[in-house]
């Protein structure tokens, strides 16, 4: 002030002399010193948030910063600014899938192959972010092949549990079987299924990975047609004559080979002269066997001496090979059968019929019966007008 330099307030003299000589002016400064304003600020961020913007300053780490902010009608501000930076979060999570199990998603993303993966999730209002790492390690899936099993026909059955129904797949693997998709329900016996229908194999390997989805089985077990007897085929001696089996077969074979143009068609021409009655062996697309009878008869010159009788054959193989499977009466001219009945060696009653034709294929009550010696009795009407009631011993075997 008027040249001279003050650091404190105060009252100040100064004798200031005049400049047109005149009389000296006495001048006095009463200094008032106001204080600077002071602030201070904490601040609390996370590390993603860096760098922090202050006052027109860019820090990239914590501390403590002072800066002077001028006044614009008062004092400058001393401001401090108290800068605390928290790390982000981070986690880490190892995860083991199958391969047939791909793509595996994590925090709304997808990943097809083993790796490790990073991303950031975002903190909540009051949290910092989260780095979040995944190891993703992927196992190998077994490999299921299936070929379904060839069809049966009743009573037997199909085993989905041999090697050739799963030839072709991974080494090494374990097998279980299942009545539903879901592998949810057992199947109570897949070596023996006896009714047709889908059924589902699961594969498991000894790093504990399986088929996702079980692999579907058909199994189809056809019911066998039972054989019947066409109506009597009447026609003359040496006179071509067409016949016709049921046509529910692949193949036909005909026997007593005789009298036929052909012993292996559906439809042979008849022409003979001797009455025959033929067995027509039919084979279906499964693999069935049905027989059935048919009779031609000639038609006579005169009035043919009718001679009937009827045999039981003395045993019986019911091995379901087409051969003598049955046990019935061979009958020759029998116009009704009252009865055919069978006996076990206790005396119990095991098999009745009264249809010419229809045997008895050694099942009683859903079991098949041992080997044994069984008695039988048999009462028919020939068409000779006679009555004939028979009763004998046949033996099953097994």
């Amino acid at each position: 002030w008027n040249g001279n330099t003050y650091t404190t307030a105060g009252t100040y003299v100064d004798t200031l002399a005049s400049t047109t000589n005149g009389c000296d002016t006495v001048a006095t400064l009463v200094l008032n010193v106001n204080p600077l304003l002071t602030t201070s600020i904490n601040v609390t961020i996370c590390a993603n948030q860096l760098p922090f913007t202050w006052y027109g300053n860019i820090y990239v780490s914590g501390g403590t910063y002072i800066d002077t902010i001028p006044g614009t009608s008062s004092c400058d501000t001393v401001a401090t600014l108290i800068l605390v930076v928290s790390p982000l979060l981070t986690t880490t999570e190892t995860v083991t899938v199958c391969s047939n199990e791909l793509p595996y998603s994590w925090n709304g993303s997808l990943y097809n192959a083993p790796g490790t993966y990073s991303t950031t999730l975002s903190g909540s209002p009051a949290g910092c972010d989260t780095i979040a790492t995944l190891i993703l390690n992927v196992l190998t899936s077994p490999v299921l092949v299936i070929t379904n099993p060839d069809p049966v026909c009743e009573p037997a059955t199909v085993d989905i549990t041999a090697p050739s129904v799963t030839a072709g797949s991974s080494p090494g693997l374990i097998f279980t079987y299942w009545t539903d998709a879901s592998a949810t329900v057992p199947l109570a016996n897949p070596h023996a299924i006896a009714l047709s229908g889908t059924y589902y194999i699961k594969a498991s390997a000894v790093n504990n990975c399986s088929s996702t989805q079980p692999v579907a089985v058909r199994v189809v077990i056809t019911k066998v047609p039972e054989g019947i007897r066409y109506p009597t085929v009447i026609t003359s001696a040496n006179t071509p004559t067409q016949l016709s089996a049921r046509p529910i077969g692949l193949t036909y074979t005909w026997t007593p080979p005789v009298g036929l143009n052909s012993t292996s068609i559906r439809e042979p021409i008849f022409n003979y002269d001797r009455e025959t009655e033929y067995k027509i062996r039919m084979t279906t697309d499964s693999g069935c066997i049905i027989v059935d009878t048919v009779l031609v008869r000639l038609q006579p010159s005169q009035a043919p001496i009718i001679r009937s009788d009827l045999f039981v054959p003395k045993a019986w193989s019911p091995n379901n090979d087409g051969h003598n499977d049955r046990l019935f009466p061979l009958t020759v001219n029998i116009a009704e059968l009252k009865y055919f009945r069978i006996f076990n060696r206790w005396g119990q009653l095991v098999f009745e019929t009264n249809r010419i034709g229809h045997g008895w294929d050694g099942i009683f009550k859903g079991v098949p019966q041992v080997q044994d010696v069984y008695t039988w009795t048999v009462e028919a009407i020939g068409e000779d007008g006679k009555y004939y009631k028979k009763a004998g011993n046949s033996v099953l075997l097994r």
